[in-house]
This record gives C-alpha cells, structure tokens and sequence, in this order.
C-alpha cells in the first residue's frame, strides 16, 4: 500500500507525467551478436536502468528547492514509485541481428497497438536500440557516481520514436541519447512533445544529445 505522501505526490499532474508506471521503463532492442557483446550486454542494460535512476533522484533533489509545493513530500514516495522502472529487452538474433531502425519501429508499434498503449506515455512512444557502434560507446561507460560531466556524451544508445517518419520532416526519426540524457528526454516526451524538438537540443559541436 502506498503511503499517504505518495498517493498525494501521484496526484500532482508535474509528477505524473513522468512518473513510472507500474512496469513501464524504456524497452531495449539489442541489435548486435557478437561473442564479445553477448558478454557485455546485461552490463548496458544496467548502466541504462543506473542512469535513469540517478536522474530520478536527482528531479527529487531539484524538487526539494524549486517547486512550490516540495515541501509536501520526503523521499519515501521516490523510493516507492522508482521500482516501477522495469527495462524491457528485445533480444533475437534470428530476428533482430542488422535489423534497420524502420524494421525495429515496425515490430514496436505493432506490439505496442496489439497492447494499446502507443504514444501513451513515454515509454510507449520511443525505444533503445544498442546497436554495434552503441555497444563500443558502452563497453568502458562508467557507472553514474564516477561519471564525468566532460564526458558525458562518449557514451550512447540510439533512440528511437514510435511515431512513423514523416518524409516531409528535417528529422530521421531517431537521434543519438548520452546515458544522462535518458532521463531528460524520458521527462520530455509527454503529450504534446516530439523527439524532434528534443533532438534541437543536441549542441552544434556534436550528434549526440
């Protein structure tokens, strides 16, 4: 049962949106097989879940000096409504080895409408693919407590929108994600926002948001 602090904390609209919902967290396509990343590979799905975590707690910290309405919650509501965080990985070589990314939006929408919860909230309106050159980003990726702001943007995934390319649109469908970054575009793709106006934010000297 959730405690009365929590239950008011999920009835605040700001937290809401970007809350996780009981067995939501980004799903994970894994697109590369190779003997080294078949070894690696629960370690980036780690490193994924630790950094969405870290950020998590981070908006709390925020919370605590600049809501308004801060001081009607302590941490216990955070410790309750993070295990929802659970990753969902995609994992089959047979199926998924070198598939393209129009290929793995395919198989994501269409599992995502046979559930009905497309575009939804965030994690049904965009994914994780570690693909070959994610994987090299990842392979050294430290841990969040012994991350360094400089390097922020060595390591990546590739992230994905459900939402089907528009042809007239100056955007691919999908942009490259620093690991701290995961929780700001999770926070970003609430109703009304686009990976589009996201992916703007990624600084003229580099690919990677």
């Amino acid at each position: 049962m959730l405690a009365p602090a929590t239950k008011n904390l999920l009835n605040n609209p700001s937290f809401l949106s970007i809350a996780p919902v009981s067995g939501s967290g980004y799903t994970i396509y894994r697109k590369t097989y190779t003997p080294q990343s078949n070894a690696a590979f629960p370690r980036m799905v780690d490193l994924t879940t630790k950094y969405m975590k870290n950020a998590f707690y981070k908006d709390y910290e925020t919370s605590l000096r600049e809501r308004s309405w801060a001081n009607e919650f302590n941490i216990t509501p955070w410790d309750e409504i993070w295990p929802n965080y659970q990753p969902r990985v995609i994992e089959d070589a047979s199926r998924f080895d070198g598939a393209s990314i129009d290929q793995l939006r395919k198989h994501f929408r269409a599992d995502a409408i046979e559930r009905d919860v497309l575009d939804v909230f965030p994690g049904y309106r965009m994914f994780i693919v570690i693909d070959e050159e994610s994987f090299q980003t990842l392979q050294n990726a430290p841990f969040p407590e012994n991350s360094k702001y400089e390097e922020r943007r060595h390591h990546y995934v590739k992230l994905v929108e459900a939402l089907e390319v528009d042809p007239s649109e100056d955007f691919q469908g999908w942009m490259k994600c620093s690991l701290p970054s995961l929780w700001e575009v999770w926070s970003d793709m609430q109703d009304t926002a686009y990976m589009k106006d996201t992916s703007s934010m990624i600084p003229d000297d580099t690919d990677v948001l």
